[in-house]
């Protein structure tokens, strides 16, 4: 299963890892290494984690020192339904294969979002922050197109569905966000980090109308004229991304300004009825 490709994925296991599950992995990997071509790097690190220790999701991927890093922390993936949790970790594959240099992940601000950092003062661990999110929406579409196109089409449907399921905690956020305009403008950026998995699908037959399903419900508990402004940012730039990882970056950084930072902190543009609208 592993031959030719059995040298380029460097393991190192952290806790008690059971060998098994790290060969199932190990087998993922490799598998999309065959049929998809290897890391960038044709080198890839893969830390195995008995917990998480409260990192956010079950799985990531980095280049920030030199080569692509894949960790896997066993205590969440083995909380997923396994098909999730597998098209998962042939994402975190693809990442390494497309995004698997540094250049991916330190990414300078756009010129309009340097505008908008002058124009409202807004504070650079703000901007960081939406940077953050449009460049990992860039780049998760990017990834789910590609495997997509490799043929791991129902596998990547399940795990756009999975996202795309609105959780308690999402709910609450939204609670917690709705009264400020900053953390509005977080919230609606991380939303469409969130969905981009999913916008790929839009384009495949058969499967497009079930995905806007699962889009309008995943944006149903927001108020109508955010919903309008995530679609229309879905449609107008995530819709139409190139193979520019970093041009659709910029394009969707200067439509998240356009948007939603102007409207939101633009008085004169958004009216002081807004959170009237928005209770």
């Amino acid at each position: 299963m592993v031959k030719g490709f059995e040298n380029i994925v460097k393991i190192q296991t952290f806790g008690n890892v059971d060998k098994g599950l790290m060969q199932k992995l190990l087998g993922i990997l490799v598998e999309c290494y065959e049929r998809l071509g290897p890391p960038m790097t044709f080198s890839v690190n893969l830390n195995i984690y008995e917990t998480s220790s409260g990192q956010g999701f079950f799985a990531s991927h980095d280049a920030l020192e030199g080569k692509p890093t894949i960790n896997i922390y066993l205590d969440r993936f083995s909380s997923l339904p396994q098909h999730v949790a597998e098209a998962g970790v042939r994402r975190q594959a693809a990442h390494s294969i497309l995004h698997g240099s540094p250049e991916y992940y330190k990414i300078k601000f756009p010129s309009g979002l340097r505008q908008a950092m002058r124009s409202y003062s807004l504070p650079e661990n703000l901007a960081t922050e939406i940077l953050y999110g449009a460049a990992m929406a860039a780049k998760e579409y990017a990834v789910t197109r590609f495997l997509v196109e490799g043929g791991y089409v129902e596998d990547q449907l399940a795990y756009a569905e999975y996202m795309l399921e609105p959780t308690t905690e999402e709910l609450q956020a939204w609670e917690m966000a709705k009264q400020n305009p900053t953390a509005r403008i977080i919230y609606l950026t991380m939303t469409l980090r969130d969905i981009s998995c999913a916008v790929p699908l839009l384009k495949k037959p058969g499967i497009a109308e079930e995905i806007k399903l699962h889009l309008e419900k995943r944006l149903s508990h927001l108020p109508d004229q955010y919903k309008v402004t995530v679609q229309r940012i879905v449609e107008e730039a995530i819709q139409r991304f190139s193979d520019d990882t970093f041009k659709n970056i910029d394009n969707l950084v200067e439509a998240i300004v356009e948007n939603i930072i102007h409207k939101e902190l633009e008085p004169s543009r958004f009216g002081t009825e807004t959170m009237e609208r928005i209770e």
